[in-house]
């Protein structure tokens, strides 16, 4: 008998787009962490949210947990997000 056992994992993506002249340039996107829970990922979504980053020019950088096997390209129902 064959046992299989689910992971799930909630990933931090940090999505950054930029400005260069008149142009929004997509930067894409990077896993910041994974976590067991939506919770815990959400708390930690909040404090990277909260950091104040060191930027050139004009750059925007947006938070969102989703679901280990979800891709974090937006959708028409996107996640929970926060802006940086």
């Amino acid at each position: 008998m064959k046992r299989y056992m689910l992971t799930l994992a909630w990933i931090l993506w940090a999505h950054e787009t930029a400005q260069v002249g008149e142009q929004i340039v997509d930067r894409g996107y990077t896993a910041i962490d994974s976590f067991e829970t939506r919770q815990l990922c959400h708390a930690a979504m909040t404090d990277y949210a909260g950091l104040k980053l060191v930027r050139q020019g004009k750059v925007r950088v947006e938070f969102s947990c989703v679901p280990e096997p979800t891709s974090p390209k937006p959708s028409p129902r996107s996640p929970r997000s926060a802006i940086g």
